[in-house]
């Protein structure tokens, strides 16, 4: 929350009485639930205490998307379909453009809020790549422009 804070307007308090408010629950996995709009809430299921895991599923709670949704993705990265499990083809679906709101910026292979090459896997092999076949890994840090899109919130 605190790195959140540094690089942008946005200010966690703890709540009391406030409305809209996000809670953190121990629900099986990882991921944020944006449920009503009221009510958001992050899992931080076994495995999740990483800091680069709490970072990502904080980014969405405050809008962030993922970098391989982007609508211009195709241009820089490569995604297999085949390779990922079942139900999780909505984690890759490219957005709309009017969805994206920095399309002015360049695509981001160091956004913490790009999947590693191997994220939903069934088979061991990379649901994405870069274009000219790259892998790419974990990142567990906000990238310079994940903090510039902080900025300009």
């Amino acid at each position: 929350m605190r790195t959140i804070e540094k690089y942008s307007r946005i200010q966690f308090i703890e709540r009391t009485n406030e409305e809209p408010f996000l809670t953190f629950s121990r629900l099986n996995g990882c991921y944020f639930h944006k449920g009503n709009g009221k009510h958001p809430r992050i899992s931080l299921g076994i495995g999740c205490d990483h800091f680069g895991t709490v970072l990502h599923e904080l980014m969405h709670a405050i809008g962030f998307p993922h970098e391989q949704r982007r609508p211009d993705r195709d241009e820089y990265i490569t995604i297999h379909l085949n390779n990922i499990i079942k139900g999780n083809g909505s984690q890759f679906e490219r957005l709309r453009p009017f969805e994206y709101k920095w399309s002015d910026l360049p695509f981001d292979y160091e956004s913490i809020m790009l999947y590693n090459s191997y994220a939903f896997s069934k088979n061991g092999r990379r649901t994405l790549e870069t274009k000219d076949g790259e892998e790419i890994p974990r990142h567990t840090q906000l990238s310079a422009l994940d903090k510039e899109k902080l900025r300009r919130l």
